[in-house]
């Protein structure tokens, strides 16, 4: 699934605004459904959510359609009609803070890297070829396969004092 399979709900040219906030707030409601779908789904269950969000934010094409504008222009003025995206993402957010899921910080970091691929979409959709956007897309979701453990040998890795940190051997030239 894809932003672009909800778009045909949107934005007859010469709606009234009405019409526009009401097809606004039908296609986030649906794409939040269907995010819990795709999510559900899945069959590793750690990360599945993240996993849906890139899935549902990849195609630039899509992304960069006039009516993703509208949309996020509508949603930025009149913000009560993105309240179920906003409730799923502080949901999510407080589960991924939970101290008892160090792993979940990973969830919030790729949801915001997905959101700034979509506004960047919007803006200059020539911004990533496919091969780079696959390896930015690749690189979140291998992401969401983190464990608590793989995480926090990561975290010391590239800490200050750690391996990386001196250029050992994970350190490597950027």
């Amino acid at each position: 699934m894809s932003i672009a399979a909800l778009e045909g709900k949107m934005f007859r040219p010469d709606a009234p605004i009405e019409e526009i906030e009401q097809d606004v707030e039908s296609m986030i409601v649906e794409l939040v459904h269907e995010l819990g779908r795709v999510a559900e789904a899945d069959p590793n269950p750690v990360g599945a959510e993240e996993r849906a969000y890139i899935q549902a934010f990849s195609d630039a094409r899509a992304n960069s359609d006039r009516n993703q504008a509208a949309l996020l222009a509508t949603a930025i003025s009149r913000p009560n009609l993105a309240e179920s995206l906003l409730y799923l993402n502080r949901r999510l957010d407080r589960e991924d803070l939970a101290p008892d899921e160090p792993v979940g910080i990973i969830g919030i970091i790729v949801r915001l890297a997905m959101d700034g691929l979509w506004v960047s979409d919007i803006l200059d959709d020539t911004r990533f070829n496919q091969r780079e956007r696959e390896k930015i897309t690749s690189l979140l979701t291998g992401l969401t396969y983190l464990t608590d453990d793989r995480l926090n040998a990561v975290l010391a890795d590239i800490a200050p004092g750690g391996d990386a940190a001196r250029g050992g051997s994970q350190g490597q030239k950027r």
